[in-house]
């Protein structure tokens, strides 16, 4: 008598082992590998339910078929609430990473904005290198490597764009010393003329630069459900980032025409202004207002793009705190 109830008791320690590995085991999958995104209860709860019917009958017809309907029953609802469990612990992890990823991105974007201009507020080379070796792991990483991948292509193609106008002298286009030099206006109009191809050629390549980027994430190494939401989530943001960057591109090109409207204007009134210093003075009012407009002009298109820049430093940081608050 006492020989069978401890075959009983070890049939009935039996079960018990096996389920609580096999609960362990659905718990530490979540934690390791599971890709959830969301913590909604009931997508999980219609989401896991076949499979856990699938665990449990493969769980059932090896271990439990023989201990009754009672422990049977209580063997799929643990199954179950452990495979719900492991979805939120997986939601969980993802989100982690998630946070982590736009963490990394917002840290490195502050310090590209940071080193973007001089302290006058002018536009310089970004010499901020930015590290593309992911802090996260799994998809999330490899989304973190793209990115920043991406901006510090953005960013090696603005500081290219900024020394080809260095090279032929676009900063020094309004130089009173280089314009009492130029007594054709024949070098200035050159400069206008290359720094206008300068603009259409950048303006150009950062339109290939946001194509290729589309081809780039079709390539990537994660699951093509990532992918399309991916691609969705692109096409959306870049909709009103483009605007933007198209904004910026329009405004560079105002601003060489305010330019060469400067050069036109002191060529056709050459006689009516002289150097001084470091000034370009004028014998009668009329002229100086109307020198005074065009650099009004420039001032202004340069409000527009500062403008441009805080409102996307703004939406920047606002998904970024709805995404935190979610």
């Amino acid at each position: 008598m006492k020989k069978k109830e401890t075959i009983h008791r070890r049939n009935d320690n039996i079960w018990k082992i096996a389920l609580a590995l096999v609960c362990l085991g659905i718990l530490g999958y979540g934690f390791l590998y599971s890709k959830n995104t969301t913590a909604d209860i009931a997508f999980l709860v219609g989401y896991n339910l076949p499979l856990a019917l699938i665990i449990w009958g493969i769980f059932y017809a090896a271990v439990v078929r023989k201990q009754g309907a009672k422990v049977g029953g209580f063997s799929f609802l643990a199954i179950f609430v452990c495979m719900i469990a492991s979805s939120l612990i997986g939601y969980s992890q993802q989100k982690q990473e998630a946070i982590k990823v736009l963490s990394e991105i917002k840290d490195q974007y502050s310090k590209i904005l940071e080193s973007s201009t001089d302290s006058r507020g002018l536009p310089k080379c970004i010499e901020t290198p930015i590290k593309t070796t992911p802090k996260a792991h799994g998809e999330f990483g490899e989304i973190e490597r793209f990115i920043k991948e991406f901006m510090a292509q953005m960013v090696s193609l603005r500081n290219d764009y900024l020394l080809e106008l260095e090279a032929i002298g676009w900063n020094s286009i309004l130089d009173p010393n280089r314009i009492k030099e130029d007594k054709t206006f024949v070098e200035s109009r050159v400069i206008i003329q290359k720094a206008r191809g300068i603009v259409k050629k950048y303006t150009d390549k950062t339109t290939n630069l946001l194509n290729d980027a589309k081809n780039k994430i079709r390539s990537l190494n994660i699951s093509e459900s990532s992918k399309r939401s991916m691609l969705s989530g692109f096409d959306r943001g870049m909709k009103e980032a483009k605007e933007n960057i198209d904004a910026m591109w329009s405004l560079e090109a105002k601003t060489i025409d305010e330019f060469e409207n400067i050069i036109t204007f002191l060529a056709a009134r050459k006689g009516a202004w002289f150097v001084k210093g470091e000034q370009i003075l004028f014998y009668n009012d009329s002229d100086l207002e109307r020198f005074n407009f065009y650099i009004a002009s420039i001032q202004n298109i340069m409000k527009q793009q500062e403008q441009i820049q805080r409102q996307s430093i703004q939406i920047v940081n606002r998904n970024f705190n709805r995404f935190k608050e979610n």
